[in-house]
């Protein structure tokens, strides 16, 4: 029973590690490219607040 336990135990490790693996191909692999894209994120989300205060204010908000 100890060595099904263990091999329980060792199979969700494995598995674990997998799922990590596969996460850490998905992330950006250095800091530039994640200021990059969070640079890029944030430059959108601002022309979107810009249109949406221009609407809001065609609507005489």
């Amino acid at each position: 029973m100890a060595d099904t336990r263990f091999d329980q135990a060792l199979s969700r490790i494995e598995a674990a590690l997998a799922r990590l693996e596969q996460l850490a191909a998905s992330v950006p692999q250095d800091a530039a490219e994640a200021e990059a894209r969070h640079a890029a994120l944030r430059s959108g989300a601002g022309e979107a607040l810009a249109r949406l205060d221009q609407l809001i204010a065609a609507r005489g908000g």
